[in-house]
């Protein structure tokens, strides 16, 4: 190979990577949508005071759920955003209780918060925050409440208006519920 000819191919190589920098090195601004799947893990002893004429019945919780989110938000420019979502958690299953039944508790989520990115050419990664309307029924129980949620993630920039994106998720409820995510972000 001549010296001539590396020259050629660096130019080459070196315009295809600029040329791919304006399509996904920085995320449009405006309206995003978003879909994913998340796994969802519940780790802990809950409480139920006053359930079906017993004084007070204690579960064990260790078990894992998939659900489904979607949200939308507005991005101000690469760094700053704000969103608001839905979160289907799933349903827990308890161990196996004292009078040999279990409870299933099936929770959801509303969330209001935002965003903080750090744009790296195409990969942003970004912390999250805000708060969470939740509610948890079951048999036994039909509780709701507001709280904290965070996490942080990373998401793929696919041209300009797409993104790939993974997150992880702590929901602060009664008792912490962790997520993790895969999904997809639509810009407009």
């Amino acid at each position: 190979m001549t010296m001539k000819n590396l020259k050629s191919k660096t130019l080459t190589a070196l315009a295809l990577i600029g040329s791919l920098i304006p399509l996904s090195a920085f995320a449009d601004e405006g309206l995003f949508v978003s879909i994913g799947a998340n796994y969802a893990q519940f780790d802990d002893d809950f409480d139920f005071e006053d359930v079906q004429d017993q004084e007070d019945l204690e579960a064990l919780f260790d078990d894992s759920s998939v659900g489904v989110n979607v949200g939308a938000g507005w991005r101000f420019n690469n760094w700053l955003a704000i969103d608001a979502g839905y979160w289907d958690l799933g349903e827990f299953k308890s161990d196996r209780l004292p009078n040999g039944g279990k409870v299933d508790i099936d929770t959801t989520t509303f969330t209001v918060g935002g965003m903080v990115s750090v744009p790296l050419w195409i990969l942003d990664v970004y912390a999250k925050g805000g708060a969470a309307f939740w509610d948890a029924d079951s048999d036994e129980l039909d509780d709701d409440g507001t709280d904290l949620y965070y996490g942080v993630g990373a998401a793929l920039n696919i041209f300009s208006s797409i993104d790939l994106y993974l997150e992880i998720v702590r929901f602060d409820l009664q008792t912490d519920i962790d997520t993790g995510t895969l999904g997809v972000r639509f810009t407009f």
